[in-house]
């Protein structure tokens, strides 16, 4: 059985060598079709741990030791001598719109593959929930449109919804653009109702932060949480306190228990307190004293006793698929696509304006978490998750910055307008800025990983 570590090291490994085979093959496929040659073709970076040679050009395709990116080395007069037969194969004789295309290919497939992801996904089914309201929280933009527990969403802005979080991104733009959304819904007793969700007073850095059902206010429907004990881990306050598998908590204090949320609430906000629990277990109660330890989440702490309930399964009139037929599915993941990239180049955008947090960046020990996550829970989901990443791989690399192929793109940019090549200093000083600030960047990533494990 693997870890949870191991499962991440899977998921990031597989990932992260799909997405780099996609990205640097479009760089490969799009020269050889303009007639650039291609030298060499490498997943991963340093010492080759398999080489091959293939085809008329006998290209070298190479799997390295660093699995942390790759690249494509074509003909070019600019890295060593070029024979003078084969100049006009040369990266750098090629005209300037070719040179374009070819350094813009990268990233376009990184789009074309979320497209495709997204379209497989959509065609096979992703498995939701029925967008049923749960709880609507206090002073929250959902509470203020007038929406309430038990509501079912049919339409927001005259798009059907078929599950909870189907319309994410489409809500997340409108919340980044300040608008109102017209929201209808079913009520519990069967009556049609239009609202308006104001998201004028949301904030970027709100969003940045949180699940955007938390930052509206709203929450899916769930089974109740019954309050008794299905695990007790050892050597915690919960084992030393008396609590048994079976115990059902009836009171903590002074206040009547009936859901577990209860438990978790009053456990979390008294840390190294003790709390007096009423358990009742085969017909008797038993009065128990429990102090929870103290844990730091963030910039706080909160309490635990190390005990846990089963959650009960969803009821199956609760559970949906949403699937689509081959021409909607390309459509649904056409206007996916469009919007991931949009709201990641916004984000961008604000973290400039210091809108929102650069701790909102993740690393690859975030991602490789997220897609051990993924690998577990199955295919679609593992798919769904590449396609995010290829995208903001797609828009990081469309970054005007030097070494990038966003950097390219604008040094070709200068040169159309000059009307002739950039000088090599101006090259090598703009290779320098942008070293540095990948380097910074990583630095962050890394810095907010870690943060984010020591909590």
């Amino acid at each position: 059985m693997l870890t949870q570590i191991g499962y991440s090291l899977l998921g990031f490994v597989l990932a992260i060598g799909i997405l780099i085979v996609v990205h640097e093959f479009g760089h490969y496929i799009v020269a050889r079709s303009l007639g650039v040659k291609v030298l060499r073709f490498s997943v991963g970076f340093g010492k080759p741990l398999i080489l091959r040679r293939a085809g008329a050009d006998a290209t070298e395709y190479v799997l390295a030791a660093v699995p942390l990116g790759g690249y494509v080395k074509m003909l070019d007069e600019n890295e060593g001598d070029v024979p003078v037969a084969e100049r006009h194969r040369a990266f750098n004789r090629q005209t300037l719109w070719k040179r374009t295309a070819i350094v813009l290919a990268g990233p376009g497939f990184n789009f074309l593959f979320a497209i495709l992801a997204y379209w497989v996904v959509f065609m096979t089914g992703v498995p939701g929930l029925k967008p049923v309201i749960g709880k609507v929280a206090a002073h929250s933009p959902a509470q203020a449109a007038g929406l309430r527990a038990g509501d079912l969403i049919m339409r927001i802005n005259g798009r059907r919804v078929q599950s909870l979080g189907q319309d994410r991104l489409y809500l997340f733009q409108k919340a980044l653009e300040h608008s109102k959304v017209r929201v209808q819904v079913l009520t519990k007793g069967g009556h049609e109702r239009v609202l308006t969700l104001d998201l004028r007073h949301v904030h970027a850095r709100a969003l940045s932060k949180g699940h955007l059902g938390q930052v509206l206010g709203i929450s899916g429907w769930q089974p109740p949480l019954v309050p008794r004990i299905a695990e007790v881990f050892a050597h915690t306050p919960a084992a030393r306190g008396g609590l048994r598998v079976g115990d059902l908590i009836t009171r903590i204090g002074k206040q009547t228990i009936t859901n577990w949320t209860q438990v978790a609430h009053i456990v979390r906000a008294h840390p190294l307190q003790p709390l007096h629990f009423d358990v009742r277990h085969h017909g008797r109660t038993r009065q128990l004293i429990i102090t929870p330890k103290a844990v730091k989440v963030g910039a706080r702490r909160i309490g635990q006793i190390g005990a846990g309930i089963r959650v009960p399964a969803l009821p199956p009139n609760l559970r949906v698929v949403v699937r689509f037929g081959p021409l909607a599915a390309l459509g649904a993941a056409l206007k996916d696509t469009w919007l991931m990239s949009r709201l990641t180049v916004e984000m961008l955008g604000k973290m400039l304006m210091l809108e929102v947090s650069p701790k909102s960046i993740s690393g690859p020990i975030t991602i490789a978490q997220y897609a051990g996550y993924s690998v577990q829970v199955g295919f679609t989901s593992f798919l769904m998750f590449l396609g995010v990443v290829s995208i903001s791989l797609g828009v990081l690399n469309l970054m005007p910055v030097p070494i990038l192929d966003g950097g390219h793109v604008f040094f070709y940019l200068l040169e159309w307008v000059k009307g002739g090549p950039i000088s090599e200093q101006a090259i090598g000083w703009g290779q320098r800025v942008g070293v540095t600030l990948l380097l910074g960047l990583m630095m962050l990533a890394f810095y907010n990983d870690i943060t984010r494990i020591l909590g």
